[in-house]
């Protein structure tokens, strides 16, 4: 990535990556960034940390999954591996009974680093997973939207066309209505005159 300036807000340096900024911050959480902010509380990325992002935005495009990307940066020392004890004893049966205790005693063991980690983890997952409901709504949303396009297209063709058949239906029907006159006019007059000869006859 082309470093053209000292810091970055994370709208320049999510324009600059063509991500959004929701990716900046879980990427930041999910592999341990530390990100500075100016004395008005804002947060700003460092040439270095803009280059990790880049990295990091890179390996996602290629199609690595997180965990090869972190072992990647963990090996290149550009993050520090982070070691979180399991949540849960193996050695511990666990029941449907027994579970909130088994997480109470758990939990109280891990200090503040390790719960730090589990939090940034569980927030994590909680924005990836309204990012994922958002994404599906949006898309559900737009195929609805089409279908019901679709079907406005459909009732209209389907419409003009019965208004067609019914147009066609009515000009055959008074075709056959004037004959109808027509012929009683014929006959009405050839009676009449007929009438008359006999009349002038006699």
């Amino acid at each position: 990535m082309d470093i053209l300036k000292d810091r970055y807000s994370i709208t320049e340096l999510s324009e600059a990556l063509n991500i959004t900024d929701h990716a900046l911050r879980f990427y930041e959480k999910e592999f341990g960034l530390r990100i500075p902010k100016d004395s008005r509380g804002r947060r700003f990325y460092t040439p270095q940390l803009a280059n990790v992002m880049y990295q990091i935005k890179d390996m996602r495009d290629q199609g690595l999954e997180l965990k090869a990307i972190r072992k990647i940066l963990e090996d290149q020392n550009i993050i520090q591996e982070s070691a979180v004890p399991p949540l849960f004893n193996p050695a511990v049966p666990i029941s449907e009974d027994n579970l909130p205790a088994v997480i109470a005693a758990q939990v109280s063991q891990l200090g503040g680093k390790e719960l730090s980690v589990i939090m940034d983890a569980l927030n994590s997952m909680k924005e990836q997973f309204f990012e994922n409901i958002s994404t599906e709504l949006s898309s559900t949303k737009e195929q609805i939207t089409k279908e019901i396009q679709k079907s406005k297209l459909e009732l209209g063709a389907c419409v003009e066309n019965s208004s067609r058949k019914l147009e066609i239906k009515l000009d055959r029907h008074f075709q056959e209505v004037d004959r109808n006159i027509t012929n009683w006019r014929e006959k009405k007059n050839t009676t009449l005159a007929g009438r008359l000869k006999k009349l002038i006859g006699k």
